[in-house]
């Protein structure tokens, strides 16, 4: 039998360390205790709440937790609040929760249910997640409804033999295709970051250094400076500014030998400056060693279209997808993908 139990960040040293090291095996992530730390206690909005299940020696077998955001343009009075960090060890799964004992549904599903319900009763929502395809069937049991936002995933690929190996979700065809494109592209891009060099007015400035000009939908995050030091790391990030254009700017995260330097979060008034900031990305990219760059364009940006089509006949790699994020039914209202403004800001929160 398995108690549950709310509870606010900060936890335990001990807590923490047992929820991380779970959730790290369970989710093959490598995210670091002062990291995970960080990411529940810190937010400008306050700490995130945790839903522990423990046995009845305390031992933590089950977890999830919610963190609040502050949002950007239009969303005062709003506390919208992002699910992160859930995981039922496997043992337990056919456990019950005590003073629970006839529910008929599964331990995990009371214990996400339970903490909605207690977010919503501080006043935050709407509440989101993100899942794959394959616990969305799950994550609609707690109220969770999705929500389609189409966009352009574009590669350029620095290191092509790492990328077919690594990039994740591809056939064996695709990988092929993807080494191809990788090998063109390591022939073109020296060239045109030399090309740009000179003249781009492109500068690098800390993550967090001010905020940014806020967007123009309910929802858009990471945009006063006290979200952008807590969302973005000191030397995880570069930020590039344009000269010409001083309310323009670029987030991304660095990248590795096994990692793409992904774009997170960005404002272009002009589709004019795609080239000079690929340049400055591929630049910094190849000074980190990364395995090449990664821009996900959601339909609903300014200059979307045209954002891609400069990337095309850049020789970048584009395919269309779906990001797909779960939002609580209890906010029904936000349903909506236009009250959105999303980029992959929200679904990077990883080392």
């Amino acid at each position: 039998m398995l108690k549950m139990r709310i509870a606010r960040a900060p936890l335990l040293d001990e807590e923490n360390k047992t929820i991380l090291d779970e959730y790290n095996r369970l989710a093959s992530a490598r995210i670091p205790l002062n990291e995970f730390v960080h990411w529940v206690t810190n937010s400008p909005e306050g700490a995130a709440w945790h839903a522990i299940l423990e046995t009845d020696e305390g031992t933590i077998v089950g977890h999830t937790s919610v963190f609040p955001l502050r949002a950007g343009y239009g969303g005062a009075g709003l506390i919208p609040a992002k699910s992160e960090y859930s995981f039922l060890h496997e043992d337990f799964r056919k456990e019950k929760i005590r003073g629970q004992e006839t529910a008929g549904r599964p331990a995990f599903i009371t214990l996400l249910d339970r903490l909605f319900q207690h977010c919503h009763e501080q006043g935050w929502g709407p509440i989101f997640a993100s899942t794959n395809e394959k616990n969305q069937v799950f994550t609609r049991k707690v109220g969770l409804r999705p929500l389609e936002f189409p966009l352009s995933e574009c590669l350029l690929i620095l290191k092509p033999v790492n990328a077919a190996k690594a990039t994740p979700n591809l056939n064996k065809w695709q990988r092929m295709a993807l080494f191809a494109s990788g090998v063109a592209q390591g022939a073109i891009w020296p060239i045109m970051t030399e090309w740009f060099e000179s003249s781009n007015g492109i500068r690098k400035t800390p993550a967090g250094r001010e905020g940014v000009k806020a967007g123009e939908k309910l929802f858009s995050f990471f945009e006063d400076a006290d979200s952008l030091r807590w969302r973005y790391l000191d030397g995880q990030y570069v930020r590039f500014g344009i000269s010409e254009s001083p309310e323009d700017y670029l987030i991304a995260k660095r990248g590795s030998a096994s990692r793409y330097m992904r774009v997170c979060q960005w404002r272009l008034r002009s589709p004019k400056a795609t080239m000079p900031i690929l340049a400055a990305l591929t630049r910094e990219a190849r000074a980190d060693g990364a395995m090449g760059v990664r821009w996900a364009v959601y339909d609903g940006e300014p200059h979307a279209e045209e954002l891609v089509r400069q990337m095309r006949r850049a020789g970048m790699l584009c395919a269309r997808r779906t990001r797909i994020m779960m939002v609580h039914k209890k906010e029904d209202k936000f349903l909506e993908p236009s009250l959105w403004w999303l980029n992959d800001s929200l679904f990077s929160f990883d080392p």
